[in-house]
């Protein structure tokens, strides 16, 4: 039986996540072009050449106890989403699918780089037991100016 795209795509998202090197959480980000062609991959860990958690062998924000979603400024690492639009740059992210493994939310953070490359729509699961949830971009814009609504 042929795998579904959707599925198929989760299961390289995964793959991505054991590549991560953040002692908190594993997560791993595809992007897909319409056509299905990976256009990028990335996963969760500290920028190059800088000395991660995993080195460490102690993360600041599991010993301070700070919630995920929370004073990402205490973070050594850089967002599995974040790390897969820099490596596609934004022409190669128009229009196209991300495909997220490790979580069951975007942070502010990611969904702002996320409406700025173009990706036109995610795809996000936690682990084998979570549903898949499938988010427009769209939907992210209105959230986001909502929220800037509120704030003025």
């Amino acid at each position: 039986m042929v795998k579904e795209w959707n599925a198929y795509f989760l299961e390289i998202a995964k793959t991505c996540a054991s590549r991560s090197n953040c002692l908190r959480a594993n997560v791993g980000a595809v992007i897909v072009g319409q056509d299905k062609k990976i256009k990028a991959t990335g996963y969760n860990g500290t920028p190059s050449k800088v000395v991660s958690c995993y080195e460490l062998g102690k993360c600041y924000r599991i010993e301070n106890n700070i919630p995920s979603g929370t004073r990402y400024e205490t973070c050594r690492s850089i967002h599995a989403e974040q790390n897969a639009i820099i490596q596609a740059g934004q022409d190669r992210c128009s229009g196209a699918v991300m495909y997220i493994w490790g979580h069951d939310f975007i942070c502010i953070l990611c969904k702002r780089f996320i409406v700025q490359s173009g990706i036109a729509e995610v795809y996000i699961q936690k682990d084998e037991k979570s549903p898949v949830i499938h988010i427009l971009v769209e939907d992210i814009k209105k959230e986001l100016s909502e929220q800037a609504m509120k704030v003025n």
